[in-house]
């Protein structure tokens, strides 16, 4: 379909009437309210899906069109709906899928190239994308691939008006880092890889670009360049893992991807042991395996998480390696944790297991002063049944029982676990 036809314009009628009908049925009292939103974004997603086999059809213009005009829709969306679930976020990936078809499979310089390219400058200045300027650089970044030296200078202008009008705000550096992103793709086909490269290297303190750098150069194989970028990165910064996280995982792809299984293991083992990354755990232990090594190097780890590692993601580990007289040694520390893991525990050392389930029950118990408590207190003794402390559950209500006559709530609770004990087996 070429646009100005009758048949591209009939076909985008289709999709702005299935825009607006999707819209009045999320709209409840004026408002498109959590379920609303949920039911407009996955119409809008159905759209986009329809959009990208258009693209794969070799429709490029009808499908970036669609594309564009459902992140329009989306803007508006974002300003007035209830996006708690998050439906927004996820049809913008939709419209980033269909883009990327589009401006992978279009011919560059072609009639289709040039139409998307100068058309989503103008769709980028759409009024619905002020206050979401984020969407209007979502549309430029795939599109500015294919700019030529003809029409490359009414991107930058565009740009420019951008950064004019976010540099007087607040708080918006972040369109800096957009910015780069669509220059960097532009720069990259108007003038070339050496170009960009250069221009890469200028701008590495802008997170995106370091990516791509990332990308370029563990796609020419140079792994060591790939590594070093994110070293860089880790080193310049103070930030705790939370936010260095991506970069050690790059890393650790990167060693991967070069098949250094040494350098492989000595990543997995910091981050397991200092940055209490328990991701890192099976991708240890398997790459030990394989280097004949986990016999020799496991009690070693086993001790050291001990030391370093939280008490919840140690017992976690413990459990998976099936480490039961470990685990009851963390038990004596943290009670409570008993009932995640009573049934293997029980299997392994049933009276240790129900001793500690006792005490913990008549801890809470003490302290129980409402239905909410006692209930859970109940569920406790339902637990320690379950794992076979049946006389134990059924010796614990007892003592609850004398010991608290004057708590009627209580009572009712305990009575009614223990008819089910009796008549049901705990499973009514």
């Amino acid at each position: 379909m070429t646009p100005k036809t009758e048949e591209f314009k009939a076909a985008m009628s289709i999709v702005r009437e299935q825009i607006a009908a999707a819209k009045r049925r999320g709209t409840h009292r004026g408002f498109i309210d959590y379920h609303g939103c949920i039911s407009v974004t996955k119409e809008f997603i159905s759209i986009l899906e329809g959009a990208g086999k258009s693209a794969e059809r070799g429709e490029f213009t009808y499908a970036y069109s669609v594309a564009a005009l459902v992140l329009v829709n989306l803007a508006k969306l974002a300003g007035s709906a209830d996006d708690s679930a998050g439906g927004i976020t996820d049809a913008r990936g939709y419209v980033d899928d269909v883009l990327e078809k589009v401006c992978s499979g279009v011919s560059y310089s072609s009639t289709d190239a040039e139409f998307i390219f100068l058309q989503s400058i103008k769709d980028s200045q759409n009024k619905a994308f002020d206050g979401w300027d984020e969407f209007a650089y979502d549309l430029l970044r795939p599109t500015a691939r294919l700019a030529t030296p003809k029409n490359v200078g009414k991107l930058y202008a565009a740009l420019d008006e951008f950064s004019a009008k976010l540099s007087k705000k607040a708080y918006s550096s972040w369109y800096l880092e957009c910015d780069s992103l669509v220059r960097l793709q532009a720069v990259t086909a108007v003038d070339g890889d050496a170009a960009a490269e250069r221009f890469i290297v200028g701008n590495l303190k802008y997170d995106g670009v370091r990516r791509v750098a990332i990308q370029r150069a563990v796609g020419k194989g140079d792994y060591a360049a790939a590594e070093m970028l994110c070293i860089d990165k880790i080193n310049s910064t103070d930030l705790d893992y939370h936010w260095t996280r991506e970069w050690y995982d790059r890393l650790f792809d990167i060693y991967r991807k070069k098949g250094d299984k040494n350098k492989q293991s000595d990543l997995a083992e910091d981050l397991l042991l200092n940055k209490r990354d328990t991701k890192y755990y099976n991708i240890l232990k398997q790459l030990l395996i394989e280097q004949g090594e986990w016999g020799a190097r496991y009690p070693y780890l086993l001790e050291r998480l001990g030391q370093s590692m939280m008490y919840h993601a140690y017992l976690g580990i413990l459990s998976k390696e099936n480490e039961t007289r470990r685990m009851l040694a963390v038990f004596q520390s943290y009670p409570s944790c008993v009932f995640d893991y009573g049934k293997q525990m029980s299997a392994a050392f049933p009276q240790e297991t129900f001793a500690l389930c006792l005490d913990e029950i008549r801890k809470q118990a003490a302290e129980a002063d409402n239905r909410i408590k006692y209930k859970k207190v109940c569920n406790l003794v339902k637990k320690l049944y379950e794992f076979g402390g049946i006389s134990e559950a059924q010796n614990i209500i007892s003592e609850m029982i004398s010991k608290y006559p004057r708590r009627p709530a209580m009572l009712e609770e305990l009575n009614g676990l223990s008819l089910k004990m009796q008549k049901f087996g705990l499973k009514g």
